[in-house]
């Protein structure tokens, strides 16, 4: 090899090391956002804050409304602005509501009681069809599916033990109603196999208005043969009912920080605070109020840094109706339908996922799946969305156990922080747009000194390399 020739391979080397170079400056540009300050200890706090909501409430809608001014008060006192001038957006829905403690009881004819039935184990509130609440002491009249014609049933008793609701729709089981109040039927009871709230439509979220329903509990198939057995020997039955439908309000709150270009689209992170209803003595599950908590301390971790502003506004998004087919989730992607949308569940419960995604956000899924197996969480599966038209990513935890962990919360914690740091902090036109080369930067910045020193020994080599000639 001649010195030109030499001399061009030399003028190669450092161009590709100037290119290096340039590339790690370019990564390290910006403020740095902090993930490292999530706090085990404040998320703990808001915890205990949203369930003591829960428990002191004494309906569904009572803990809506205090849950949502506590959340109201956290985004104001951190500086947030509202969402189209409001933190909160209300809305209602046709829900089933609890108004008090239902009841099932076997009696004599001389009123003492005989049997007593375990709310939530033998029967539940049934809210199939027409639902009203109500009290009722009778012999109940037995209408068996096979043995009666309902159209020429003759009055006997204002409660019904009857077994014609199985198998039927909504729809049948709302016409069947009509029937029974037509022959003066007050109060039905009727067997159901598997598990009581599940069959009840308490979460269904298709419901029937009516003023002049019928009071329902459903029962065992166990339950309904004793009855059965029962009212063959003369006993009356007390039931009593606190379920009806209604219209119940809820509420999605909403807080937004602003970012310095509007031109890249909002990036929406999004928890349901609301789960489980009240039902007579339950408790609601961990998962209802952990996910809010961890996006609460995620949101005080941010604000902490207030002087590190976002490139993209970041909405943070508490919605309602989780078990009314995730209502408010629907209302929310209409309202924002060009924003990046996450959706958090179950988070903090456990260090496995399953993440779903729409088929426009490929490069978001990406760039969740990165971050985290970052923090250690394991994906278990991922499912992409080819029908929905709505741009969302959904990532849920798999909740193993009903305990609060300190290892979880803190890597789901940390997780959400590295995202909105990777989604929103340090953007140009090319990272803001492509969150592929927002990781390809990422990468470079967080192994910046490995990159500089391979560049610093590549840079030696070729200064003080000899020069070796063709004889």
């Amino acid at each position: 090899m001649n010195d030109l020739d030499d001399l061009k391979t030399k003028k190669g080397y450092f161009v590709i090391i100037t290119i290096i170079v340039i590339i790690i400056l370019l990564s390290n540009l910006g403020q740095n956002f902090k993930t490292d300050n999530f706090s085990f200890s404040n998320t703990i706090t808001n915890y205990s804050n949203m369930y003591s909501y829960y428990t002191t409430s004494k309906t569904y809608e009572e803990y809506i409304s205090k849950s949502s001014s506590y959340i109201e008060r956290f985004l104001k006192g951190q500086g947030l602005k509202p969402l189209n001038n409001s933190f909160k957006q209300k809305y209602t829905l046709l829900m089933p509501s609890i108004q008090h403690q239902s009841t099932l009881e076997v009696i004599s004819k001389y009123g003492k009681t005989v049997k007593k039935f375990k709310y939530g184990v033998d029967f539940i509130e049934d809210f199939r069809g027409k639902v009203i609440p109500g009290i009722f002491i009778s012999t109940p009249q037995i209408i068996e599916v096979n043995s009666i014609d309902l159209n020429k049933i003759k009055y006997k008793s204002s409660i019904a033990l009857t077994d014609i609701y199985r198998s039927k729709n909504l729809y049948e089981i709302y016409q069947t109603d009509n029937i029974l109040k037509n022959i003066g039927i007050s109060a039905v009871i009727s067997p159901v196999t598997g598990d009581l709230v599940t069959n009840s439509n308490l979460y269904n979220g298709t419901y029937f208005s009516d003023k002049e329903g019928l009071t329902k509990l459903i029962v065992t198939q166990k339950v309904y043969d004793e009855l059965k057995y029962l009212i063959s020997k003369g006993y009356e039955v007390k039931l009593k009912s606190g379920g009806e439908i209604k219209e119940t309000n809820l509420i999605n709150i909403y807080g937004v920080i602003e970012g310095k270009n509007k031109l890249y689209n909002p990036i929406v992170i999004a928890v349901f605070y609301d789960g489980d209803y009240k039902l007579n003595g339950s408790q609601s599950s961990i998962s209802t109020f952990l996910p809010t908590s961890i996006m609460i301390e995620a949101i005080r971790a941010i604000r902490f840094q207030t002087l590190i502003k976002p490139d993209r506004t970041i909405i943070f998004a508490f919605l309602s109706g989780y078990n009314q087919n995730k209502y408010g989730l629907s209302i929310l992607q209409n309202n924002l339908q060009t924003s990046d949308l996450i959706v958090l569940e179950d988070v903090g419960m456990s260090s496995q996922a399953i993440v779903n995604f729409s088929k426009d956000t490929k490069d978001l899924a990406s760039t969740i799946e990165y971050y985290l197996k970052r923090n250690q969480i394991n994906i278990l599966s991922k499912n992409i969305d080819f029908n929905g038209y709505n741009k969302y990513t959904n990532i849920a935890a798999l909740s193993q156990e009903q305990k609060l962990n300190s290892l979880y919360i803190s890597k789901w914690g940390k997780f959400l922080l590295d995202v909105i740091g990777n989604t929103s902090y340090n953007l140009d036109f090319l990272t803001g747009n492509f969150y592929r080369l927002r990781l390809f930067k990422n990468f470079i910045r967080e192994h910046s000194s490995l990159l500089s020193l391979i560049t610093l020994v590549f840079l030696i080599y070729v200064i003080f390399k000899r020069n070796k000639r063709l004889t």
